[in-house]
C-alpha cells in the first residue's frame, strides 16, 4: 500500500514534468490525469476479483462471452473499449493527446456524474501561437503519464483515505506555490481555519451540510470526517455550489476520491445570480442544518449590473491597479428573486453582506454556521444620526441595517421590526493577518446560531485570536500552530465556562497530540523519501569498498567512490539531522499544547486575564456602542507594556549621565588643547 507522503510527493512530481511551464492552471491538468489513472486502474482491479471470484466459485475461468460482460457490469462507472488509461498510454506520442482527450470525453459522455469533471481540461487544444502544435505538448504529456504509469491506483494499492488525503496535500502544495495570487485563496482555506468552524458548528450524523462557495471541498469533506469521529464513518450529507469551472471539477474529484461521492452534490453556478439548491416552490434558497464558506472577500459587482464609468471624453476611468471604475444602477428598484436580501441590500460595489444574507437564509430552523469574512463586516456602516448630532439628519446605511438585522432582527425601510426576531450571531473570533491565501488582510469568523441555548439568548462572544504571539509569522503566511487552535477553540466551547473547559480540554489536548505525531510520521517520511536513492546507492558504494583482495579495486576508482561516499555520507546526515529537528519541533508544539492547557485554565478565573481574550457582550451594550462590532470594544487588545524596576532604571540614567559628563569633559579638553595650537 502506497502512504499519502509517497503519493503525494509523486504527483507533486507531475509539475515538473513540463506542466508548470505551459498552462497557467497546470494543477487541473494533474489532477484530471489522476482521476483518469484511478478510474481506469480501479475499474480493472474489479474486474480482476469479479474473474477470481467466477473462479474460486466454478473451477474453471471464464469464457470470452463472461468475460465481456464481467468487463461490462459491476462498476460504478462505464469505461467505455478503447478509453483506458493502458489504450492511451500505448499510442503513439504524435496521438496520445488526441487519445486522451477522446477517451475522457467517452468516460464522460458514458457517466453523466463525470460529465465536466473528468473532461474538465482539453488535452488536444492547439497551441495559441497558430503554430499546429499542441499547448500541452506530446512529450510533456508522456512524461506526466510515465510519473503515474508503475503505480497502481485501485484500492487494493491506494485506500480512498490515503488517496483523497494526498489529493488534498496536492492542492496544498498548489495553495503554497501561488500564495500571493487570487487564484489559491479562491479553492483553499486554511485546515486549521477549517477546523475552528467545524468544531464549532459541530454537524451531526445524518444532517446536512451547505458550502456556498464550496473551492476544492475542504470545509465539506471535514465536515464528513467529523461525523466519522462520532459515527465511526462519515455519515452526512454534502451541498455545494462553485462558480469557477475547474474549481468546481477539482471539488468533485476531490469528493471521489475521498469516497463521499455518493453523500454528496457540488453543483456549477453563480451563488448569488444562479443559486442552484432552491426550496420546493422555487421562490427561495433551500434550507440546511450546518453551513460553512470562506466566500470572495468584498466581492465588486456582486449582480453583474456594473458599467465602466466615462470621463468627458468617454474613455474609461481607471483604478490605480488599471482595471475600470464601474457604475452601479440605484438600488431602489432592485428585488432579489429568491427573498434573501430582507436585512437590506447593500452596495453593489461590495458583495460581503450579500454572501452572508445568503448564508442565514440557507440555515435551516435549528441551523448553525461558520463563515470567514473580512474585519470590516464588524464595524461598517453607518447608523442613523439626527440634524443635532450631526448637522445632516443622516439615515443609516443598509450595511449597518443589515449587522444590526443580524443581532435583532430584519427593519423595514422606517426602522420597524419585520420578520424573524433575535440575535443569529453566536461569536465572533478575531484572527491574526497575512493568515488566508491570496490577501493580507485580516479576516474574521463569524458564528450564527438559529438555535442558541438559553444562556446565550442576546448575547455574543467575543474571541480575540491576533494578539502577538499567538500564531506563527512566517515570510510569506502566517499559521495557527496546534496550541493557537486549542486557544481558540476552548474559549468558543466553553462559551466562558470553566467547568466546561476543564471537562473539554482533554480530549482536545489528546487529538491535538495525534494530529501534531501524524504531521511528524508525514514529515519525518517525506524527508527519507527525498534521499531514497542516496541511501541505496550508499549501500552499494560501501560493498564495493569492502570487496576482498581478489577483485581489488584501482587506487583511482577507490579515491572515486571514497569522495562519492563521503558525500553520501554528508547528504545522509543532513538528512538524519532533519528528521531530529523535525522531532525536536514536534515535542515543542506538545509543550506549547500543555503550556496553553495551563495558560486557559488560569485565564478562566482571573477577571482581569478574560478580558485580554474575550467577552461575553449583552445586546444592549451592542446597541450602545451603535451596533459596531469592533473588536476592541469590548476585549482588551492592548499589548501590555513590559515593567521596568524604577530603581534599576533610575541607575541606568545616572550611568549614562556619568558616562555622558566625561565624554563632554574629554571633548573639552581636546578642543582647549586645539586652540591653545
Amino acid at each position: 500500500m502506497l502512504s499519502k507522503q509517497q503519493l503525494g510527493n509523486l504527483l507533486w512530481g507531475m509539475a515538473d514534468t513540463g506542466l508548470r511551464g505551459k498552462v497557467e492552471d497546470y494543477k487541473a491538468y494533474i489532477l484530471s490525469l489522476l482521476f483518469f489513472k484511478r478510474l481506469s486502474d480501479n475499474y480493472e482491479w474489479e474486474t480482476g476479483n469479479r474473474v477470481r471470484e467466477f473462479a474460486d466459485t466454478y473451477g474453471s475461468e471464464p469464457s470470452d462471452k463472461q468475460m465481456e460482460r464481467m468487463r461490462a457490469e459491476g462498476h460504478d462507472f462505464i469505461i467505455p473499449p478503447g478509453c483506458f488509461w493502458s489504450d492511451v498510454r500505448n499510442a503513439e506520442t504524435s496521438e496520445k493527446n488526441e487519445r486522451l482527450n477522446d477517451a475522457v470525453n467517452a468516460i464522460a459522455e458514458a457517466n453523466q456524474p463525470l460529465k465536466g469533471i473528468i473532461n474538465s481540461v482539453r488535452w488536444n487544444e492547439p497551441a495559441p501561437d497558430g503554430s499546429g502544435n499542441k499547448r500541452i505538448e506530446p512529450e510533456v504529456l508522456v512524461a506526466a503519464m510515465n510519473v503515474l504509469d508503475h503505480i497502481p491506483l485501485d484500492n487494493s494499492n491506494v485506500s480512498p483515505d490515503v488517496l483523497g488525503d494526498a489529493y488534498e496535500y496536492l492542492i496544498k502544495r498548489f495553495a503554497d506555490e501561488n500564495k500571493g495570487g487570487t487564484t489559491a485563496g479562491q479553492f483553499y482555506t486554511p485546515p486549521e481555519v477549517r477546523e475552528i468552524i467545524i468544531r464549532m458548528i459541530q454537524p451531526q450524523p445524518g444532517q446536512s451540510l451547505y458550502d456556498p462557495t464550496t473551492g476544492s471541498a475542504g470545509f465539506l469533506i471535514d465536515g464528513a470526517k467529523y461525523t466519522a469521529e462520532i459515527a465511526g464513518f462519515p455519515n452526512i450529507r454534502l451541498f455545494g455550489q462553485e462558480s469557477v469551472w475547474n474549481t468546481w471539477a477539482i471539488s468533485n474529484i476531490n469528493m471521489h476520491l475521498h469516497g463521499l461521492a455518493s453523500m454528496a452534490q457540488v453543483k456549477q453556478g453563480n451563488t448569488i445570480k444562479d443559486p442552484k439548491f432552491l426550496s420546493d416552490d422555487t421562490a427561495t434558497v433551500r434550507q440546511f442544518d450546518r453551513v460553512t464558506a470562506n466566500f470572495p472577500f468584498s466581492e465588486e459587482n456582486w449582480w453583474l449590473n456594473g458599467k465602466p464609468k466615462l470621463d468627458g471624453k468617454g474613455r474609461a476611468v481607471l483604478k490605480k491597479n488599471g482595471s475600470a471604475q464601474l457604475e452601479f444602477p440605484d438600488k431602489g428598484e432592485f428585488v432579489d428573486p429568491f427573498g434573501r436580501l430582507i436585512y437590506g441590500i447593500p452596495p453593489f460595489s461590495n458583495g460581503d453582506f450579500v454572501f452572508l444574507q445568503h448564508i442565514v437564509a440557507s440555515m435551516g430552523e435549528k441551523g448553525r454556521a461558520g463563515v470567514v469574512c473580512p474585519q470590516g463586516v464588524l464595524f461598517r456602516g453607518q447608523p442613523a444620526k439626527t440634524e443635532e448630532e450631526d448637522g445632516q439628519n443622516r439615515k443609516p446605511d443598509d450595511e449597518y441595517l443589515i449587522r444590526r438585522g443580524f443581532l435583532e432582527g430584519p427593519l423595514d425601510k422606517n426602522g420597524n421590526p419585520i420578520g424573524e426576531r433575535g440575535c443569529l450571531l453566536e461569536a465572533v473570533v478575531v484572527l491574526p493577518n497575512n493568515l488566508f491565501y491570496g490577501t493580507t488582510i485580516p479576516g474574521t469568523i463569524l458564528f450564527f446560531n438559529r438555535d442558541k441555548p438559553a444562556d446565550r439568548t442576546n448575547k455574543v462572544l467575543m474571541v480575540y485570536a491576533a494578539r502577538e504571539g499567538w500564531y506563527r509569522e512566517t515570510p510569506d503566511q502566517n499559521i495557527l500552530l496546534p496550541h493557537d487552535l486549542l486557544r481558540i477553540l476552548i474559549q468558543l466551547l466553553a462559551w466562558g465556562h470553566i467547568e466546561e473547559a476543564r471537562r473539554i480540554l482533554p480530549g482536545h489536548k489528546q487529538r491535538l497530540y495525534g494530529e501534531i505525531q501524524d504531521r511528524l510520521d508525514f514529515e519525518q517520511t517525506e524527508i527519507r523519501l527525498r534521499v531514497r536513492e542516496e541511501v541505496t546507492e550508499r549501500i552499494t558504494v560501501k560493498s564495493k569498498l569492502a570487496e576482498e583482495d581478489g577483485t581489488k579495486l584501482k587506487k583511482t576508482e577507490r579515491d572515486k567512490l571514497e569522495k562519492r561516499l563521503a558525500r553520501l555520507d554528508d547528504i545522509i546526515a543532513k538528512m538524519e539531522t532533519q528528521v531530529r529537528n523535525a522531532a525536536e519541533r514536534a515535542q515543542k508544539e506538545r509543550e506549547a499544547v500543555d503550556s496553553v492547557e495551563a495558560e486557559l485554565l488560569a485565564m478562566f478565573v482571573d477577571p482581569e486575564q478574560r478580558k485580554r481574550y474575550f467577552a461575553i457582550v449583552d445586546l444592549e451594550e451592542i446597541a450602545e456602542n451603535d451596533f459596531n462590532l469592533n473588536i476592541p470594544r469590548y476585549v482588551d487588545t492592548f499589548e501590555p507594556e513590559d515593567e521596568i524596576d524604577l530603581k534599576e532604571a533610575a541607575k541606568a540614567v545616572q550611568s549614562a549621565l556619568s558616562v555622558e559628563a566625561d565624554a563632554k569633559r574629554k571633548l573639552d579638553q581636546l578642543l582647549e588643547s586645539l586652540t591653545l595650537r
